[in-house]
């Protein structure tokens, strides 16, 4: 028995520490932000060439930008800059609900493309945490991609610096491509995020528990 309590133990101790990437079970719009492709597309896989997970989203394609298969908002400014000083469009807020509590230790996103790099492929977030269900939030951390360096049909990983416990992220973008390299910048767009994560100890303890539970009944 006492080798049993050491394997769960072990077991648990090392799903403690086991990266996953983590999918958003929900979201909200919370500027109210005007949507021309559904908000929801970046948490649904529409797009994605395959099932993600930590061990393969860097292998994992995005297609083209479409009404089913990514977000993008209006054009506030015809064919100039969303973020324009002086009139910008209005801040697109997100809210994502990741459904329990994790460490999160990065933000991965896939662009806003058709075939090619695209200037409407948001490329700066501020990004806040909350671990009481949205009711508060963290200081913000900034990440983002240089001008004219695109996600598009890719992965792009943003490092946060640190973990933070999070079950709610609140995700504000506040620059995409606009000048860059390629066409466009009156609008937002993004094709799908995640996160890199380690669950926190708690959840991998009651596996284990419950592991060794079933083993004390068997006995």
């Amino acid at each position: 028995m006492k080798s049993c309590i050491l394997c769960f133990l072990g077991l648990s101790a090392g799903l403690s520490q086991a990266v996953i990437l983590v999918t958003p079970t929900g979201l909200s719009n919370d500027s109210g932000v005007s949507e021309f492709f559904a908000l929801g597309n970046i948490v649904d896989g529409s797009g994605l060439s395959g099932a993600a997970d930590f061990s393969n989203y860097t292998s994992i394609t995005h297609a083209a930008a479409s009404g089913t298969t990514a977000w993008t908002t209006d054009a506030p400014n015809g064919a100039g800059d969303y973020f324009l000083a002086g009139s910008p469009g209005t801040p697109a807020v997100v809210s994502l609900d990741l459904g329990t509590s994790y460490e999160i230790s990065d933000f991965v996103f896939w662009g806003y493309h058709f075939g090619a790099p695209n200037g409407n492929e948001a490329r700066e977030f501020s990004l806040e945490f909350s671990n009481d269900g949205g009711t508060s939030f963290s200081a913000p951390v900034v990440v983002a991609n240089p001008l004219s360096v695109y996600a598009a049909d890719q992965a792009s990983t943003l490092s946060l610096g640190a973990t933070f416990t999070a079950d709610t992220v609140r995700m504000t973008v506040t620059d995409n491509h606009f000048g860059g390299a390629s066409p466009g910048g009156d609008r937002i767009g993004i094709g799908e995020v995640k996160f890199i994560a380690i669950p926190e100890p708690s959840t991998s303890l009651l596996v284990g528990l419950a592991g060794l539970a079933l083993l004390r009944r068997r006995r």
